[in-house]
């Protein structure tokens, strides 16, 4: 019965545009929609919205507002064609674009304010380390980006954008208690003088027991941003962030273990990890040319970032890691973006350096004592010309080199060094057939290089791993070609539709019989449809500030294509995904918003033969109700209304049928307070 509730929300929620369109000749006036006033950098240079093609969008601070999401994974989950799993912990989780299920992490690039922050490990990007407090936009890309993002830019692109003073000087205060004995509260100080200065700072402390058993997690936070606007021919920017947290790790449970300990039970009481992550960033901005002539804008960021680790398992002896990774980034860009003989041209190129280095030690159990760093080059350019009035089109190429080195010392002296590189290229063509519409379709070769990890080996059993790189493992290259349409209804709705292709060669997988291993050739075949309806423009009721209705739907079959798991489908990866959300707010401050989910049944990690069942399926309804009054936001909400009892991670035993499960939380509760001054 709870399902079945679940399900008539979201049929009745998609189902409402179709009822929008129908009134739509009876309103005569039309403002932008929300989505067309906000400038992103998808194509790492600024354009407003409605002239990006429709695989883009931009969750914006409206939207994080009307969320219950705590962090940056829970929003982005509630998006179109993601999906999200963890470990039971927000540090491990991870986003899913376009059907990569255990690899996303290796397939996904996230950035901060366009600096990568993605691990030369299997370990990806960690998404605690930005709180979610502190983020003014999230901008996604849907399908590859290697031309303009390089490496780890196949299934998507994600930058998160974060706040910036201005105006008057604000301090604002948040407090949130929920349930498993949730406790959180940060402090947040902005504003911006006429001198062209402005300052953001932004500090946060959370603790959080969990759901689970050992699910303890414990996090602070400082975040600021600097702005220098010198003129209008020079500007600065200085980031910086500071993160730390300590959080227990509780495993999976086996169904005997589920019977016996009970879903909120762990097996693995004693283990815990301990991350602090630190980071620097300054970017600048100049056009060095003459007042009166216009030849371009240059940009340079430069960056420096260090993230220590620790992690305990001593569910059988004790094994205990110690890593540390420094990453120092250089990005240069040169943008040109005005029209040439009333001709619009958009063209942007540059270079992206990244050199980063991981030592790891062990103690205990662990001998591992070994110092891995990776260089990356990237060369870049990017064109978008007006051929015909409205009509675009693109093309561009990066050539991409990375130098690794192992330096192995425990007990085998190991010193080996690789040289990969790349050219990858797209092209396409995008007609705006009217404000806010447009119909695109792109083709471009994709890559991914080795993550240390799957490449090298530093573990040393006699007989079963020895020390070293497997030479037999080769760089990830591929193909994707996608057609969409974004039509925007009268400036009501907007209605987005993407169809994709995508081939990979050499995908690299983790074979439970083989270690980490190329197949020989993968494919995914998807459709990504979403519609977003400003109600306010249709319903004639004046108490209403707001009404927003966004629905989305996502198909994708993701499996071998060639090999020993032929027409095996991809662990992980859920063939239909359904979210429908529904934001009210009326002129007397009081907000309702309702966001239901839909993720279909997949088959568990390691399991690419498809031997047993899959994961079930599972459908949440999350609700938040909001008053503002002045300088005070009161807030409460509930996650999981219908207590629906699944797992978003199964992951399979490499030796036998067994499962393990990670339960995801029950009906829970939040309650919160915001105070501006």
């Amino acid at each position: 019965m709870k399902k079945l509730l679940s399900i008539i929300t979201i049929l009745i929620l998609a189902a409402a545009p179709a009822f929008a369109q129908t009134l739509t000749e009876s309103n005569a006036d039309y403002d932008d929609i929300a989505l067309d006033k906000i400038v992103v950098t998808t194509s790492r240079l600024a354009q407003y919205g409605y002239k990006v093609p429709s695989n883009v969008s931009v969750i914006g601070e409206k939207d994080i507002a009307a969320s219950n999401a705590k962090t940056v994974s829970e929003i982005l989950g509630q998006q179109l064609g993601i999906n999200i799993y963890d470990n039971n912990t927000y540090k491990s989780a991870i986003v899913d674009m376009r059907g990569f299920g255990d690899t996303a992490a290796r397939n996904v690039l996230v950035l901060i304010n366009d600096r990568k922050v993605n691990s030369i490990d299997m370990s990806g990007p960690d998404l605690l380390q930005i709180p979610l407090g502190s983020v003014e936009r999230i901008e996604v890309i849907r399908g590859g980006g290697s031309v303009l993002y390089g490496d780890n830019a196949v299934g998507g692109v994600i930058n998160i954008i974060t706040k910036e003073g201005k105006g008057p000087a604000k301090l604002k205060s948040e407090t949130r208690y929920g349930s498993y004995d949730l406790r959180s509260e940060a402090l947040e100080l902005s504003g911006g003088y006429k001198n062209g200065l402005s300052y953001y700072f932004y500090s946060k402390y959370h603790d959080d027991h969990g759901y689970r058993d050992n699910n303890h997690m414990l996090s602070k936070d400082y975040d600021m941003r600097l702005g220098y606007d010198y003129s209008n021919k020079l500007s600065i920017d200085l980031i910086g962030g500071w993160h730390q947290d300590k959080y227990g790790l509780p495993g999976g449970l086996s169904d005997t273990q589920l019977s016996t300990l009970g879903r909120r039970g762990t097996a693995n009481p004693e283990d815990f990890a301990t991350s602090k992550d630190r980071s620097i960033q300054s970017v600048f901005n100049f056009t060095p040319w003459p007042e009166d002539q216009y030849y371009g804008e240059l940009s340079l960021g430069i960056s420096y970032r260090n993230k220590d680790g620790y992690d305990s398992f001593n569910s059988y002896g004790p094994y205990n890691t110690k890593r540390s990774i420094d990453t120092a980034g250089i990005t240069t860009k040169y943008v040109f973006n005005r029209p040439v003989f009333n001709k619009e041209v958009n063209f942007v190129t540059g270079i992206d350096y990244y050199d980063s280095e991981n030592d790891i030690l062990g103690s205990g159990d662990n001998t591992d004592d070994v110092t891995i760093s990776k260089t990356e080059r990237g060369f870049f350019g990017h064109l978008e010309y007006e051929i015909f009035k409205k009509t675009f089109a693109s093309a561009g190429a990066r050539y991409q080199q990375a130098k690794y080195a192992f330096s192995q010392r425990n007990g085998v002296c190991i010193d080996e060094k690789r040289k990969p590189d790349v050219w990858v290229y797209d092209g396409g063509m995008k007609y705006e057939y009217s404000r806010g519409s447009n119909i695109f379709f792109n083709i471009q070769r994709t890559f991914r290089f080795l993550a240390t990890d799957e490449w090298y080996n530093s573990a040393n059993y006699p007989g079963f791993s020895t020390p070293g790189l497997n030479l037999n493992l080769k760089q990830q290259t591929g193909m994707q070609y996608e057609v969409g349409v974004k039509h925007n209804l009268k400036d009501i709705t907007v209605v987005s539709i993407t169809p994709y292709l995508m081939n990979l060669d050499n995908e690299i997988f983790y074979d439970p019989n083989n270690g980490n291993s190329n197949y020989d050739k993968t494919r995914r075949i998807g459709v990504e449809a979403e519609q977003r309806t400003n109600l306010l423009k249709i319903i004639n009721f004046s108490p209403l500030s707001r009404i927003e209705l966004v629905t989305n739907y996502t198909f994708q079959n993701a499996e071998f294509n060639k090999g020993p798991n032929d027409n095996k489908q991809i662990p992980m990866v859920p063939q239909h995904q359904v979210t429908a959300s529904l934001d009210t707010e009326l002129r007397s401050g009081l907000g309702l918003s309702l966001t239901s989910r839909y993720v279909g049944s997949r088959y568990a990690i390691n399991d690419v033969q498809n031997t047993t069942p899959k994961a079930k399926d599972y459908l949440t309804l999350d609700s938040k109700l909001t008053y503002k009054w002045r300088f005070l936001e009161l807030y409460a909400g509930i996650n999981n209304i219908f207590n629906a009892y699944y797992s978003n991670y199964v992951a399979k035993s490499t030796s036998s049928s067994t499962k393990s499960y990670f339960p995801a939380p029950g009906r829970n509760f939040i309650l919160g307070m915001d105070l501006t001054f």
